[in-house]
């Protein structure tokens, strides 16, 4: 058996053979133009070289990192130059902002490099402190809210604080000092909570004074109150002062067209005219008699057009 041999075709030239290996592919003329095979060892060194490709090589320098600046600590005691200056960022730039008490004092915290906590505690006792306001600055608190609310005059960060500001006193105590001050004049009057049918009279005085100028407007509550005799100077103002109320209150109410505003103002004109206010309020009455429109939207009209009217009065 040894002496067999097996007849065989070479998978390159297609030739037959004659070999004692059954399995054999290539004739001996083919098998000598083939590549002779790595030893087992040498191929298992083949394979294992790539993972070692990168051992070879230096190692790369690491990036140097960027040295970043060194910032002096923030400062624990307050300077008359930094409390000055405190106040005055607090003022211009976050009194009206609305923006939140930890974001606020952290911002002027990193601004003026103070510590957060000094920065609030600062900012509270210029706005709460409870200390007594001498009486002449007491009556200069009165007089400046007074004078907001005869000319209509909205600061942008507020009538109180604007006061505060100004006049250098708590916030807090402004707003308190204001606000019993208000309710004793209230409590002068023959009516101390005046009925719809009294503001509605107000009113249409007040618009049919305006169509006829005789007083300067900072007189005209005084006038009014003496002509109607059961409200006082300062009931009148401040429902003066609320018909023409804070623009800013309406920056996100849309408008309505040309046509259904001026629907709007022939509305209100009746309004004024009736004998007496309507069941509803007058924008949720005005709303449902046009239709289409929002009450908010009507009022956003009237007060334009009540200041417009304001505004083109002679007698400043």
């Amino acid at each position: 058996m040894s002496g067999t041999r097996f007849r065989c075709t070479c998978a390159m030239c297609n030739a037959t053979f004659f070999s004692p290996d059954r399995k054999a592919r290539y004739c001996p003329k083919c098998s000598k133009k083939r590549p002779a095979k790595p030893a087992p060892g040498e191929r298992r060194m083949a394979t294992a070289a790539p993972l070692n490709r990168t051992a070879s090589r230096p190692a790369r320098p690491a990036p140097a990192q960027k040295k970043q600046a060194q910032q002096p600590p923030k400062a624990s005691e307050l300077t008359p130059e930094l409390r000055k200056r405190l106040k005055q960022i607090y003022w211009e730039q976050y009194a009206s902002s609305g923006i939140a008490w930890r974001e606020m004092v952290t911002q002027i915290a990193d601004q003026l490099r103070l510590r957060p906590r000094l920065v609030a505690s600062t900012i509270h006792k210029m706005l709460y402190s409870t200390e007594e306001i001498p009486p002449q600055l007491q009556a200069r608190v009165i007089e400046m809210y007074q004078g907001f609310v005869m000319c209509g005059e909205r600061p942008p960060e507020g009538r109180r604080r604007a006061i505060s500001r100004a006049l250098n006193v708590p916030y807090q105590q402004v707003k308190n000092l204001v606000y019993e001050w208000g309710q004793s004049q209230y409590a002068q009057s023959p009516t101390p909570q005046p009925s719809r049918e009294q503001l509605f009279t107000i009113e249409k005085l007040y618009w049919a004074e305006l169509n006829r100028p005789r007083y300067p407007l900072s007189e005209l509550p005084v006038k009014l109150a003496e002509q109607l005799g059961d409200v006082n100077a300062w009931q009148v103002a401040r429902w003066l002062d609320a018909l023409h109320d804070d623009d800013r209150k309406f920056v996100n109410v849309a408008d309505v067209l040309p046509e259904m505003e001026q629907r709007i103002l022939e509305a209100y004109r009746q309004y004024l005219a009736a004998p007496q206010p309507p069941e509803h309020g007058l924008h949720q009455t005005i709303a449902n008699q046009i239709g289409g429109i929002t009450k908010r939207q009507v009022h956003k009209v009237l007060q334009r057009f009540r200041n417009q009217q304001r505004a083109a009065y002679p007698l400043r």
